[in-house]
This record gives C-alpha cells, sequence and structure tokens, in this order.
C-alpha cells in the first residue's frame, strides 16, 4: 500500500509497505516478509517544549525489513515465531546531551536533535503455550513470551542510539477460570541502556511485574482492577523521570452500539 503526507513545514512524502506471507497447511508452518519507508515530521513537543525543544529539527525518514517464521505445533496449542528486523533511518530525531549543540535552546544541555544517519536490526522471538483448556474452573490457562535482541548504531560516531535496551522481553500468563472472569500476570525485562547519544548516562536494567483482573457482568459493562508494579520497584524509563511505585487502579467500563438507521425519504 501506499500514502500521501503532505505537511505543511516538511513538505510531501510518499512512503509504502510490502507485505507477503506463504502459510504451508500441512505442517503449520509460516513465512513472512515485509518491508516500508517511513516519514515522521518533528511532534509540538520536540520542536517546541520549553529548554527542550528544537525548531530547526527536520523530519525523519526510514527504511524497514523484517522478515520471519511461524511454527503451529500440537494442533495450534503451541506456537513459536523467530524473526530478522532490520531499520535504517535518516534525520533520526533523539533526546541528546550537548551542552553545546543545545545552547540557546536548553539550559539543562538537553534538547532534541537530529541523527544524521542511523541503524538498528536484531532478532525477535515470540511464544504461545496453551497450558489447559476447557476444564473445570479453567476455561483458558495461557503463556506467551516475546524476547528481541537489538543492535543500534549512530553511524557517524559508532554509539548506541539512545535509550534502546540491547535485551528486552516480557512473560504474559493468562488465567480465565469462566467465561466472565480474567486474571492476567506479566513479568516485563528491560535491558541497560544509555539516555542519551555518545553512550553517555547510562541506566540500569529493570523488571516490573504487574497484574490484573477483569470481570464481564453483562456484554456492555465490566469491572476491572490492575496492580502495576506489583514489587514496588524504583526504575527509571529515563533519566530524571522517575516512574510510580505499587499503584492500584479500579473502575468499570461500559460499552455500547449506538443503532444507525437508514433516513426516511
Amino acid at each position: 500500500g501506499f500514502r500521501q503526507e503532505a505537511h505543511n513545514t516538511f513538505g510531501d512524502a510518499t512512503t509504502y509497505r510490502v507485505t507477503g506471507g506463504y502459510l504451508l497447511k500441512e505442517t503449520g508452518t509460516k513465512v513472512r516478509a515485509n518491508y516500508a519507508t517511513g516519514f515522521r515530521a518533528p511532534s509540538i513537543n520536540e520542536s517546541f517544549f520549553p529548554n527542550f525543544g528544537n525548531p530547526n529539527l527536520k523530519a525523519e525518514k526510514s527504511q524497514a525489513l523484517d522478515v520471519g517464521i511461524d511454527q503451529h505445533l500440537f494442533k495450534e496449542r503451541f506456537t513459536v515465531g523467530v524473526g530478522y528486523f532490520w531499520n535504517r533511518y535518516r534525520q533520526l530525531i533523539a533526546t541528546t546531551f550537548d551542552p553545546v549543540g543545545c545552547a540557546g535552546l536548553s539550559p539543562f544541555g538537553f534538547c532534541a536533535q537530529n541523527i544524521g544517519s542511523a541503524k538498528s536490526q536484531g532478532w525477535e522471538a515470540n511464544t504461545r503455550l496453551i497450558l489447559a483448556e476447557a476444564l473445570p474452573f479453567m476455561k483458558l490457562l495461557d503463556l506467551q513470551g516475546q524476547y528481541t535482541y537489538t543492535i543500534t548504531r549512530d553511524l557517524a560516531t559508532a554509539a548506541r542510539l539512545p535509550r534502546w535496551p540491547v535485551h528486552q522481553g516480557s512473560l504474559v500468563l493468562t488465567y480465565q477460570p469462566s467465561d466472565p472472569l480474567n486474571l492476567t500476570a506479566t513479568f516485563r525485562y528491560v535491558g541497560s541502556r544509555f539516555n542519551t547519544t555518545g553512550n553517555q548516562q547510562p541506566l540500569p536494567d529493570f523488571h516490573v511485574i504487574n497484574l490484573a483482573a477483569s470481570y464481564n457482568f453483562t456484554p456492555g459493562i465490566q469491572g476491572y482492577v490492575r496492580v502495576d508494579n506489583l514489587l514496588n520497584r524504583r526504575y527509571e524509563e529515563i533519566q530524571f523521570f522517575g516512574t510510580p511505585g505499587r499503584s492500584v487502579f479500579g473502575g468499570v467500563r461500559v460499552s455500547f452500539d449506538v443503532p444507525v438507521g437508514r433516513a426516511n425519504p
């Protein structure tokens, strides 16, 4: 598919995506491939946020390629997929710590800047295992996992790109004892990374555990409760921006269909 963008400040851009896949039904094997180009204009915050924004930013352009294979086994009770991805960026927009380059934009030395040429590439794997289903008090017990290994480079300096971990992954355990009730436990791991360009300001790895439960009282009314950061970990996704400790949320979601009738002649 094609997409045409017209931006008042950054001009016109045509991007496209080509996607292909082949399923071998006899073995439950699927081969897939995608190639796409991208265009991203700087956001309002990146351009004008006080003491950070840079009105001289250029639009970011990208190319992305990924290929992979998915395998279904044991009547689709077990699924595993692996893939390779490659991305190339021109004028990548990133947060930088550059007291000289950010002079006049930020008194703290931080600002948004373009990285002229950069790339990322790596491997990803995902899996799903249905541990049990259609049993008394266990309609579904499901475990899903995901892991990504990423190498990034600023092609001018050979430094890693900021805030991009080499290793990250997650595990999600879902337990559904009956139709209305759904329980979920999530483990998320993010590896060490750098907060800004030039391999500066290292950030340590972290992991968090979240819990969630929901109950469908009717097809349109759902109650839910969620516990984020169960172990009350102290960590930072971005340096100097702390994340909440253990937090509990709850509420009711209401959804309904609005009938749309045909106007009378």
